[in-house]
């Protein structure tokens, strides 16, 4: 009897637990409409690996850092979990006044930059909202390594083309991240 019991139970325990389906990062895309309950979207090759890390480059006499961390994310609305990248940046004028500085943020913070997928291209796409977000200061940034031991990265910005709300005046606002596809980027 007291088998019989212990096989009941070990079949049920069976039955009711939903195993964690682990998907790589760079098969994200291909699951999104269908991601199950539970799911572990992980880095699971390393692909995030290269682009940790503290980035610099200057560009029409303005200096950019770049300080890059993987991150897990867990998701309890759409009950799953992540491993994505977040960005930190810090922007300089030639005369080194500070144009913006989202380095001592919370990783919750609107102005730290949230990784969303890897691209078809290999690179990585990350979703971005400046101060001025309602005004056009928004977008996604596509980034590259590439070059000896991944050292050098390729940035840049895709405006995201939204309704400008009531206060913008007559455009969008300036934007701070660089639009151009030929920066380069150091890894410090």
């Amino acid at each position: 009897m007291k088998k019989i019991l212990i096989v009941a139970l070990l079949m049920l325990g069976t039955y009711s637990c939903k195993a964690q389906q682990i998907i790589a990062v760079e098969d994200f895309n291909d699951y999104q409409k269908e991601l199950p309950d539970g799911a572990y979207i992980k880095d699971v090759n390393n692909v995030l690996g290269k682009y940790v890390g503290v980035w610099k480059g200057v560009h029409n006499s303005i200096s950019y850092e770049f300080r890059i961390k993987k991150y897990t994310e867990n998701n309890t609305s759409l009950k799953y979990k992540e491993d994505t990248l977040i960005m930190r940046y810090k922007i300089v004028d030639s005369s080194g006044n500070v144009i913006e500085d989202t380095t001592g943020l919370s990783d919750s913070n609107k102005l730290v930059v949230k990784g969303s997928y890897v691209a078809k291209s290999g690179g990585y796409v990350l979703y971005y909202q400046g101060r001025e977000s309602d005004c056009g200061q928004k977008g996604n940034i596509y980034i590259s390594a590439y070059g000896s031991n991944l050292s050098k990265l390729q940035l840049f910005l895709i405006v995201e083309n939204d309704t400008l709300g009531d206060n913008c005046g007559n455009g969008d606002t300036k934007q701070i991240i660089p639009i151009d596809d030929n920066i380069t980027f150091v890894k410090q």
